[in-house]
This record gives C-alpha cells, structure tokens and sequence, in this order.
C-alpha cells in the first residue's frame, strides 16, 4: 500500500504538531484550578511527551540516519502514557460515555503509533541503505 507510506517531512510536520499541541493542552490542564495532585503529575508526565515530540519532530532527520531507536522510544512512551490514561480513566469514571471515550481514545492512539512505529522503521531502513550505498561508492572510487 504505497498510499500509506509516509515521508520524513510527513512525519516531522506530524510530529511538530501533535507535539504543539499536546504541550498547549497540558500546560492547560497544569493551570487548571479544578486539576488534582494526581491530574498535575498526569499533566506533567504528558507535558514531557509531547515537548519530546516536539523534539522529535526538530531533529527528525538527523535521528532518523544516526539514532532512530530514540524515536522509536518516545513514539512507544506516548503510546503507553495515551493506554495508560484510558485505563486510569476507565476504571475511575463513574459515567459510562466517559469510560467509552477514554479506551477508544487510548485504542486509536495506539493504532496510530503503530502506524508511525511502522513507517519510522521504514524510512531508517531507507537512510541507512542510503549511507552504505554512499560509501560504498565513496569506496569504489580512487
């Protein structure tokens, strides 16, 4: 399916603006007064992700060809906070479309860092086959 393979800057751009604004949202839910300590921590454990994404989505292209295990990282840490926020949230809300909203949340977050895990696989596999293919004829020549 070549329609859904994405491309480097298709991926920083995503990256920088889930990044902005998931820093927007946590910020929020930081400065909020009806937050809990418990709601605070929660806002700065999702504040670091995405400031990370953010990060990520910077320096995509030098972590792409020299350290794509950290993007692989952040990526699988923001999926693990989004299923750990559906569960907290599924277990503690008293309303039903509350509970709903939150695993589908959680399930298509996963879904779409699946995705991103994917193509970020992908597109290393590329950069790297470049390099070898650089040197490789850096090699050849005299």
């Amino acid at each position: 399916m070549a329609f859904l393979q994405e491309t480097p800057r298709s991926l920083r751009a995503y990256l920088l603006l889930v990044g902005a604004l998931g820093t927007v949202g946590q910020v929020y839910r930081l400065l909020a007064p009806e937050g809990g300590p418990f709601t605070r921590l929660l806002a700065l454990i999702g504040l670091a992700i995405s400031l990370g994404y953010v990060w990520l989505g910077i320096s995509f292209r030098s972590l792409l060809s020299a350290a794509p295990r950290r993007i692989e990282q952040l990526l699988i840490a923001g999926a693990a906070y989004s299923i750990l926020l559906a569960v907290i949230v599924g277990v503690l809300s008293p309303k039903p479309e509350e509970r709903g909203g939150a695993l589908a949340q959680g399930l298509v977050g996963l879904l779409i860092t699946l995705y991103l895990l994917r193509n970020v696989r992908r597109l290393a596999r590329e950069a790297a086959g470049a390099n070898t293919a650089a040197t490789g004829k850096e090699r050849l020549t005299p």
